[in-house]
């Protein structure tokens, strides 16, 4: 059975099930062992399941759940406020920094011109325009590339190729999605390799994420915990997600 379409009848046999067994699997698929191992760590990598000890489990599909900008908005608004806050104290004065787009980032705009000398890195058109139209003080540069209408976010090649020559000190995330034990997630998988792009040309990780990020689920994993920096979230977070975290040397702050 060539791989790909052993892959597929794998993924198909876990979302199907729940949860299988690796013996299972190997059974199923008449391979070996060490053959499912290697097709589940791939798999998990991808974000298309997720492997636990001597199996793999199914997680739910993001994209039909998503909901528009516009209602994100409004969503745990008290919360994001105080989330962007301090957010924006993480930010040192002359540094580069990278926003995405997204409900909390948005937050983060109205307070930026308070650190002096920064420049915001960004593939929102929203942020963009919304920086654009309050202060004269951030510099911003805009990534280029295709846009994604539902989010105003630029993405693809063109914008991974622009972040090449750009040294970005934080990159701030609004996470969809997070999981103390696997890590930040997204909603949507045409975002997901420019998301991993614009993390990986940062030094440092911040995902900003209200309570309510905590019981979200998603197939698709933009960046493992072991990448994750800082987690910028509110008093209403589970406490053994915050612990979990911290567990695993990431910062916690709690708004």
């Amino acid at each position: 059975m060539l791989s790909e379409k052993r892959r597929s009848k794998l993924l198909h046999y876990v979302r199907d099930n729940g949860s299988v067994s690796v013996d299972d699997l190997a059974e199923l698929l008449s391979v070996s062992v060490s053959t499912v191992r290697r097709d589940l760590d791939e798999m998990d990598e991808r974000g298309l399941l997720r492997r636990v000890h001597g199996g793999a489990i199914a997680v739910g599909g993001a994209e039909s759940a998503e909901t528009s900008i516009m209602e994100r908005a409004v969503r745990n608004l008290e919360e994001k406020h105080r989330i962007a806050a301090e957010a924006v104290g993480l930010i040192e004065p002359g540094s580069t920094i990278l926003l995405t787009g997204g409900s909390t980032t948005a937050q983060m705009v109205p307070y930026l011109a308070s650190v002096p000398d920064i420049t915001v890195v960004t593939n929102s058109i929203a942020i963009a325009h919304g920086i654009g139209t309050t202060t004269e003080d951030v510099q911003v540069l805009v990534l280029g590339g295709l846009l994604r209408n539902v989010e105003l976010s630029l993405l693809g090649h063109l914008t991974t190729q622009a972040l090449a020559d750009i040294h970005i000190d934080r990159a701030f995330f609004s996470a969809y999605g997070l999981d103390p034990g696997y890590g930040m997630l997204g909603a949507h998988l045409a975002e997901a390799e420019t998301d991993r792009n614009m993390i990986a040309a940062a030094r440092h990780l911040v995902v900003l994420a209200d309570h309510s990020k905590f019981d979200q689920r998603s197939a698709v994993r933009i960046a493992p915990v072991s990448r994750i920096g800082t987690v910028v979230t509110d008093a209403h977070a589970p406490a053994e997600a915050v612990a979990a975290l911290r567990a695993r040397d990431i910062v916690v702050i709690q708004a």
